[in-house]
């Protein structure tokens, strides 16, 4: 898309968010910065010039609203519907880490796949664990004061951050909506009459590993990143 049409895609966002409607002299202020070919990125301030604060609310949905205007006229690929079970793309950064390291999937996208295959497959909040766990996933689980399981985040064994210091951590909110343990939750309680407890097929359980001579996140030997 050239920069004419991003501009007008910007002004369509901005005017749909409640941000700078059209003909509003005293709308907020924004600037859209474009530094990739797909994307573009609008910062934007919440103050009015005559001081008073935005109409944003149903931001998000006039949004997608007008999205769907320019995916017709240009015809684009449609965004996901709004059921906020689209997964979220890689970063620019995570693209460019997998690109080093010579795989062809980055860490957020391996992620993805594991845990969905997972929360398909499983019958409770523990199954779910232990299914992420048995595929090579690193998992941490987060708990309320009275104990019970709030929350997950999972990691791929050999990525890390801050120079191997630290692995990099996503919970399931964050690689997509629908991974989010509530969602999961939901999802269980709905088929829960429905399920047998069965094992899933050769080839179902995705099983990472990455090679090498050691297993800590601060090894810098290269490694291959394999599923089974």
């Amino acid at each position: 898309m050239s920069d004419a049409e991003w501009a007008e895609v910007a002004t369509a966002m901005v005017h749909a968010a409640g941000i700078a409607p059209a003909g509003d002299e005293h709308a907020c202020r924004w600037v859209a910065v474009r530094h990739a070919d797909d994307h573009i990125h609008i910062a934007a301030t919440l103050a009015r010039q005559d001081g008073r604060h935005p109409r944003v609310r149903g931001d998000i949905p006039a949004m997608h609203t007008a999205v769907r205007v320019f995916e017709a006229r240009w015809g684009l690929t449609p965004m996901s519907p709004l059921d906020r079970t689209a997964r979220r793309r890689p970063a620019t950064g995570e693209a460019e880490k997998a690109a080093r390291r010579g795989l062809a999937e980055t860490a957020r996208e391996v992620l993805q796949c594991t845990v969905r295959i997972a929360a398909a497959l499983a019958h409770d909040d523990a199954d779910f664990l232990d299914r992420l766990r048995e595929a090579g996933l690193r998992v941490r689980e987060r708990h309320g004061d009275d104990g019970a399981l709030g929350g997950y985040a999972v990691a791929l064994p050999g990525d890390s951050a801050d120079r191997g210091s630290r692995p990099v951590w996503f919970s399931g909110s964050t690689l997509a909506y629908d991974l989010s343990l509530p969602r999961g939750r939901e999802r269980r309680g709905d088929r829960s009459q429905k399920l047998a407890a069965t094992e899933p097929a050769d080839g179902a359980r995705s099983v990472i590993r990455l090679m090498g001579d050691r297993d800590d996140l601060g090894d810098s030997h290269p490694r291959t990143l394999s599923t089974r």
